[in-house]
């Protein structure tokens, strides 16, 4: 039996790789991906960035020719643009923000009371909301600008301002702690999306694939029984969804590491996360349950189906099943997790993962979880053959 499952596996991978899709849809794609889009993302927002940075247009009304005003044109790339509408010009983007400083300000400055600036800005606009922070440090500066004047004036020590000086040390080395923040957030999600999506293709058409091409019922006739035939497609499913989120996971690392990228600056420290060889092995262990999980499911669906439309419309909706309990782990702490979590399918595998990454081996939720996927396994299996078992399925056309 088992030569014949072999054979049966050999045939499907050779099948599979036969067809450029799967290497185009199965590698080349999860491994693109990420570097394309996380790339074009980052010098977008790099781009908007220094667009405003070196570029700060606003409209400033002084009449009294301030020392904030003289204090603010003196700044680096600071771009005066008279309006004579300030509030429209904003919300057309015209102009970043306009700043409107009251005519006795220096003489308030000078009787130490306290003083108020108008500044109008666009919530709505990543511009304006970038350019406000600019000004808001500005407006720090000046104010301690004066601080520091009045307290020298009075011989008072600057220091008083800060009392307490916090010393910070950190239990994680370097910026380590938020590589493994970073990759606790995304990796999960990856990881589970390329499960559901990663065999989806081979398992369609390794199902309703046959059929439509009239290779069902001629390899029915052959000594490979239902149950070989079973597990040969089975294992080329699983294999074709492994080497998927493997490549996935190299084009996130290929994506961190390019310097246009959104995670530009985390590059360096993902090398320095310090994920284990045991919590790797660990994490390819349940990556690849949850891909035979998934694998299996899509194979009944697809065996069941008449056409590749029609399988496509019966898988989809797996994605979904899978992305609801992803999403509600997101943005769970690795190191507080409650211990319910570890009983729900999907999300007790993001939870173990984000443990993993963060250097956490705790036996029970590991022992938990490996039963729940253990049954996933069982019961999707079981349904596969069942499936298969039945003739008014394997000849529905």
């Amino acid at each position: 039996m088992y030569s014949t499952i072999f054979t049966v596996f050999k045939k499907e991978m050779i099948d599979l790789y036969r067809d450029k899709k799967t290497i185009i849809f199965g590698l080349l794609i999860p491994l693109l991906m990420f570097p394309l889009i996380f790339g074009i993302m980052g010098h977008a927002i790099k781009s908007s960035q220094e667009s405003v940075q070196n570029n700060l247009k606003i409209e400033l009304t002084d009449p009294s020719n301030s020392s904030l005003g003289n204090f603010i044109k003196n700044q680096k790339n600071i771009n005066l643009v008279k309006s004579s509408n300030p509030t429209q010009d904003v919300k057309d983007g015209k102009i970043y923000l306009a700043i409107e400083i009251p005519n006795n300000f220096d003489e308030e400055i000078k009787s130490e009371t306290q003083t108020n600036i108008k500044v109008i800005y666009d919530n709505s606009s990543e511009n304006s909301s970038t350019a406000l922070a600019i000004i808001n440090s500005t407006l720090d500066a000046y104010s301690k600008v004066v601080v520091n004047q009045r307290l020298q004036e009075r011989k008072i020590n600057t220091d008083i301002l800060t009392p307490v000086n916090m010393v910070q040390t950190s239990v994680e080395k370097d910026n380590s702690g938020t590589a493994k923040l970073i990759l606790a957030m995304i990796l999960p999600l990856m990881l589970v999306i390329y499960s559901v999506t990663g065999p989806m293709s081979s398992a369609i058409d390794l199902g309703v694939g046959e059929k439509e091409r009239g290779t069902l019922e001629p390899l029915l006739t052959t000594k490979a029984g239902r149950l070989s035939m079973l597990w040969g497609k089975f294992l080329a499913i699983t294999v074709i969804g492994v080497q998927t989120s493997i490549a996935s996971i190299l084009g996130l690392y290929i994506s961190m590491k390019q310097n246009s990228s959104i995670f530009a600056g985390a590059g360096s420290s993902i090398s320095s996360a310090g994920i284990s060889i045991p919590s790797l092995i660990i994490i390819a262990i349940f990556i690849t349950l949850m891909t035979m999980v998934f694998g299996a499911l899509e194979l009944s669906l697809s065996i069941y189906a008449k056409s590749f439309k029609e399988a496509s419309t019966y898988t989809s909706p797996l994605m979904i099943v899978a992305m609801v309990p992803t999403y509600a782990t997101y943005m769970l702490d690795a190191k507080n997790i409650s211990f319910f979590y570890f009983s729900i399918p999907i999300a007790n595998v993001c939870c173990i993962l984000k443990e993993l990454i963060s250097g956490i081996y705790n036996v029970p939720h590991l022992l938990i979880t490996f039963a729940w996927i253990l049954v996933y396994v069982m019961c999707s299996i079981l349904f596969a053959r069942y499936m298969f078992s039945r003739e008014d399925v394997i000849f529905r056309t």
